[in-house]
């Protein structure tokens, strides 16, 4: 199974030495377009995720899948820490990081998880477009952020793509009621931690000290949850050296490259304007399915993930035509 390359080591750099806001400070979005290229990263991360977690929750149990990932992702990141000296005392970092962390990874994780043995990766891939349609208004309501029209014509523009790309699934992709409404639930979830993880930034915290302790919460439900998930036949040590490799990637590169690179994106992007970039998330993951796991995907699926991917671009063309004047 071939995998992605982890973020450019100069990116990472440039992102974990940022200069961090004042307290309280509420940081905008920049001039230069560093934060838009991490999420642009994270979402490939992401992306790359989908597929790869279906590979291996065929040999590993979901419980004991979901703990290993995110202790290898807390373990890299606490080491970086320990590199960088940066302040992670809980009483300089606050309560919002754990409870994101409870959120996500944490319950996040567990509900995708479960609902990718259940229905079509594909179909896993594409919930998370859901987003955009609810990104704005929650941040609107509960964060004040003025809401952008080019967003909002994005946002359904990527809802009618990804309907069409459900649709197509459910006749040949294999996708199931309740494995759609696990991973909804999980996509739910997400956008609330995300209006939580934007206060956070908003505070001037420091995304990867942020992104230890959210991932160290993670893993304290992933201990609870293997209590009553069954392990059944699958484990980890019966597994096979592909599944392996893969349940390290996932831990080391993506989970630990994701809120790192997501956390310092939100500091200086509006959740509306994230969300339709996760949109991307879809027509990735669709491919990297198709190609690494033989997924079919039909041309109707074809169609609508270039309406994902054309909607996406909205505001990123946007953006740049009014740099440009």
């Amino acid at each position: 199974m071939r995998c992605s390359a982890a973020p450019d080591p100069v990116l990472g750099f440039a992102i974990l030495s940022a200069p961090l806001a004042s307290p309280g400070q509420d940081v905008t979005r920049p001039r230069n377009p560093l934060p838009t290229l991490a999420m642009l990263a994270a979402v490939f991360l992401w992306s790359s995720a989908t597929p790869g977690s279906k590979f291996a929750l065929g040999e590993i149990a979901v419980g004991e899948f979901v703990l290993l990932r995110l202790s290898l992702a807390a373990l890299a990141l606490w080491l970086m820490v320990a590199a960088t000296r940066a302040n992670a005392g809980l009483g300089a970092v606050g309560w919002r990081p754990l409870v994101m962390g409870l959120l996500e990874p944490g319950l996040v994780t567990f509900l995708v998880s479960i609902g990718l043995t259940m229905t079509s990766p594909v179909s896993g891939s594409l919930f998370w477009s859901l987003t955009p349609l609810i990104m704005p208004l929650l941040g609107r309501v509960v964060l004040g952020e003025q809401i952008e029209t080019l967003v909002l014509i994005a946002a359904l523009i990527a809802f009618s793509g990804t309907a069409l790309l459900v649709w197509g699934q459910n006749h040949h992709g294999g996708g199931s009621l309740l494995g759609d409404m696990l991973v909804a639930s999980g996509v739910l979830t997400s956008a609330i931690n995300s209006l939580l993880a934007r206060r956070n930034a908003q505070a001037g915290a420091n995304p990867l000290v942020t992104s230890s302790w959210q991932l160290t919460a993670g893993c304290c439900v992933a201990v609870l949850l293997m209590f009553v998930m069954p392990a059944g036949n699958s484990s980890v040590a019966d597994a096979s050296m592909g599944s392996i490799t893969v349940l390290l990637y996932l831990g080391l590169v993506v989970s630990a490259g994701v809120y790192v690179l997501s956390n310092y994106a939100v500091r200086h992007l509006p959740v509306g304007r994230m969300s339709v970039l996760g949109c991307l998330t879809a027509p990735l993951g669709a491919m990297l399915s198709a190609f690494l796991l033989g997924t079919q995907v039909s041309g109707l699926d074809v169609l609508a993930l270039i309406i994902v991917a054309s909607a996406t671009a909205l505001p990123l063309l946007g953006g740049a035509r009014a740099g440009a004047g």
